[in-house]
């Protein structure tokens, strides 16, 4: 029998091993994470990452010590994944937040209202090019809009999601409170063409419904409407945004708070090409697509039940490539550590296809004022 000291001795010269493979195997990660930024892929493999686990085990020639040799590489994987994180934020080079629209938009309201007036910001005419700021690095940050209280979710986004392999890490509630915005001197007599983003409109029918002789026309963004009116300086035209719009641009309030919903607001996405939240996650996002059979859906649905989740919103977006079939969004809150959320997607796995976890994120708590 071995004594003590010797044992001691033993582990000590493995775990210096041990030591010197676990940083090797941390710089081999941040190759690892390179490759994944060019090539816009998601930091989170769950498939490989299983794969991985199953064959480690295999290797085990003690099978006894098959399971404790998973949770060792389970571990190790996670520390990798953090590895990736960390290098790609210390890569990054700006701080700058993205948003789309102009100054004045709402979505310069969540940026401030999450990050503070003195963040450093940028606008993009659209929200695809936000989520390639974000994913090619040009920005720390992103910041979209996914779902306003009254007129339902914002499908482009929702899309684009599923394009860009960029990550939830926070979110933000807006009051949206929308004012009809003129020219210096304009009546609502003079408004012959109306200016806004589609749920401008749609967020707004029964003041519209007062006005049908006037004409409707989309833009990009409630903002660039309310500027471009300032650059127009036509009593004639008019732009639905907010009272922050109107300061920046110089126009007046011909009508305020035309929205036909009180309590209206829009919830907003934080987005990263890292997956490390910003503070601490109480809440989750993932997406996946359904085996085309009988009983998927039910199937998927019971797992959230399974793990003591609620669901907070469900979202179904077509498959551009396959008709009648749809990629699936959906919000949850509960228990969403990280061993919990390994397990949810292992179980959906079974009926599921393309499971991906979007983020898991600090819900927003408060209502901010555009």
């Amino acid at each position: 029998m071995k004594d003590i000291k010797q044992c001691r001795a033993e582990i000590d010269e493995i775990d210096a091993q041990l030591v010197k493979l676990f940083e090797a195997r941390m710089r081999v990660s941040r190759d690892v994470a390179l490759y994944k930024q060019a090539n816009h892929l998601d930091i989170l493999d769950a498939a490989r990452e299983q794969a991985v686990l199953l064959s480690r085990a295999q290797q085990v020639e003690e099978e006894i010590l098959a399971q404790p040799a998973m949770a060792f590489f389970r571990e190790l994987i996670r520390l990798s994944r953090e590895e990736q994180g960390r290098f790609l934020d210390s890569r990054s080079e700006t701080t700058h937040i993205a948003y789309s629209g102009v100054p004045g938009a709402f979505g310069e309201s969540a940026v401030v209202g999450f990050f503070g007036e003195n963040c450093e910001r940028v606008n993009f005419k659209t929200f695809e090019e936000v989520f390639a700021a974000v994913a090619s690095g040009t920005v720390k940050y992103g910041v979209v809009p996914v779902e306003n209280s009254s007129s339902g979710s914002i499908n482009t986004v929702y899309d684009l999601m599923g394009k860009y392999s960029c990550h939830i890490v926070g979110e933000q509630l807006v009051r949206v409170e929308h004012c009809l915005l003129g020219v210096p001197g304009a009546t609502l007599e003079d408004i012959t063409t109306v200016l806004s983003h589609e749920q401008g409109f749609a967020q707004c029918p029964v003041f519209l419904g007062r006005h049908p002789d006037w004409v409707t026309t989309p833009y990009f963004n409630t903002a660039i409407a309310a500027k471009h009116v300032a650059e127009l300086g036509d009593k004639r035209n008019a732009a639905i945004a907010s009272r922050l719009a109107a300061r920046h641009y110089g126009l007046d309030v011909l009508a305020p708070d035309i929205h036909s919903f009180d309590g209206n607001h829009t919830r907003f996405f934080v987005v990263s090409a890292s997956p490390t939240p910003i503070g601490i996650p109480d809440k989750a996002t993932i997406t996946f697509t359904l085996r085309h059979e009988r009983g998927t859906l039910m199937r998927a649905l019971s797992s959230f039940v399974a793990m003591g989740m609620n669901l907070t919103h469900i979202e179904s977006r077509p498959l551009h490539d396959c008709n009648w079939e749809y990629c699936f969004y959906i919000d949850l809150t509960g228990n969403v550590a990280e061993d919990n959320l390994r397990v949810l997607m292992e179980s959906l796995a079974s009926d599921c296809e393309n499971c991906r976890l979007l983020g898991a994120y600090r819900a927003a708590k408060e209502q901010e004022h555009a």
